[in-house]
């Protein structure tokens, strides 16, 4: 760890010891193309129609699964105003509502909201964000219940810019919250319910006309905030390094790997020390095909009993063709595993019994789409896709067919 933090102040070093000249400007940072003006503010605003379709398995039951119909309409709007060369202030708000034809009780309200403010001076900027969030979540790889999911995340900072160079500090708390809404899922409050505080510095450096190098330091206190979750408070550390390429590169998108440290207070828990990391990368082969390509590797906290943590790796793939002017379709595939490093427990409610053992999940999901595009502003979307998950514990595999379709306008 030592031998890491030397090689951070020294990075951090070189980056600060570049040449200083002006900040970014707020017309590079906030663009007003595509907006329109409303008083002060500078408005982009949109509409969106999804996941109109079918869905095989709506509780990720096994046995017999529950199918339906549903549908989510979603409305957003950005804006912003600037306070002359100096001083922005953004505000993002997504709103949708989900509803679905037979399971009415499903049926609620999502919402997102995004606020941050800025002021520019020669040598860098302070900034400030939050982002509130409550979403009710459908039953996914680690939770098998439909839970309602609240977020507040607060950061602050400096960032250090410079002609080929930056250098970024925050400070940021957030809060994660969970509501199961049925008994099934009374445990995950006490195992989810947290707030995280972290300091994170990132530095980055043009090395390419079109690639910066980057590299960055975390540190987080994890302390949760029910009482039968308190023996997890943990805290961690990560350090990583990557690359982003411009957007106007025949490869764009940015990879980041790196190691990270998760320790317990409590001993007796097993902590993470080893490699983590994320990459999304696009390659254009023409200005008809494009290939996406995803991997992942990264702990998240868990309700799995006995164990803090999983560790989830995964890697996926997504081809698009333009058909014509105006359609393109898409192929893709993703694979991903998810590992419990404790033996656990799980319930089989077929035998009506708990199993011990160690838990490790196994997900594929594979889907095919098309999309039309009636203009810059509008376009729509059909997307055909199965999820699977195979376990270790049979009694938790599950599968689940979708055939969705999309029409989103931009004002």
């Amino acid at each position: 760890m030592a031998i890491r933090r030397v090689i951070l102040i020294f990075v951090c070093l070189a980056f600060a010891l570049a040449p200083r000249v002006d900040a970014g400007t707020l017309e590079e940072d906030f663009p007003t193309l595509g907006t329109v003006r409303w008083g002060p503010f500078r408005a982009r605003p949109y509409f969106m129609i999804k996941n109109v379709g079918y869905d095989s398995n709506v509780f990720l039951e096994d046995g017999t699964p529950t199918s339906d119909f549903t549908s989510t309409g979603e409305a957003g709007l950005r804006l912003f105003s600037l306070f002359g060369q100096r001083g922005v202030i953004q505000m993002e708000e997504i709103f949708d509502y989900v509803w679905y034809q037979d399971n009415d009780d499903l049926n609620h309200f999502n919402n997102a909201f995004q606020g941050k403010g800025a002021y520019y001076m020669r040598r860098g900027r302070a900034f400030a964000e939050l982002r509130l969030l409550s979403v009710e979540d459908r039953p996914s790889s680690e939770i098998d219940y439909q839970t309602r999911r609240t977020e507040r995340s607060f950061g602050t900072g400096w960032e250090f810019v410079w002609p080929h160079s930056s250098l970024r500090f925050r400070l940021g708390q957030d809060h994660f919250g969970y509501d199961p809404g049925s008994e099934e899922g009374q445990n995950i409050p006490e195992a989810l319910n947290r707030e995280e505080k972290r300091v994170t510095i990132t530095g980055s450096k043009r090395i390419l006309p079109k690639t910066d190098f980057l590299l960055e330091w975390e540190g987080r206190r994890i302390d949760f905030t029910e009482p039968a979750g308190e023996p997890s408070d943990s805290r961690s550390r990560r350090i990583s390094t990557g690359f982003n390429f411009d957007p106007s590169a025949f490869i764009r998108g940015s990879v980041k790997v790196g190691w990270q440290d998760l320790e317990p207070d409590n001993d007796l828990f097993t902590g993470y020390a080893g490699m983590v990391g994320d990459a999304i990368l696009v390659y254009r082969f023409s200005g008809h095909t494009a290939l996406e390509m995803r991997g992942l590797r990264q702990t998240g906290f868990t309700t799995a009993v006995n164990n803090i943590y999983y560790l989830e790796t995964g890697y996926g793939a997504t081809l698009t063709q333009a058909l014509g002017d105006r359609v393109a379709g898409e192929v893709g595939i993703s694979r991903g595993e998810v590992d419990f490093p404790r033996s656990t427990l799980a319930f089989d409610s077929e035998h009506h019994e708990l199993v011990s053992g160690h838990r490790v999940d196994d997900i594929r999901s594979y889907f095919v789409g098309a999309s039309y595009r009636y203009s810059a502003l509008s376009r729509l979307g059909l997307r055909l896709g199965v999820w699977e998950r195979s376990s270790t514990f049979d009694f938790l595999n599950r599968h689940r067919f979708t055939a969705q379709m999309i029409y989103a306008y931009n004002f």
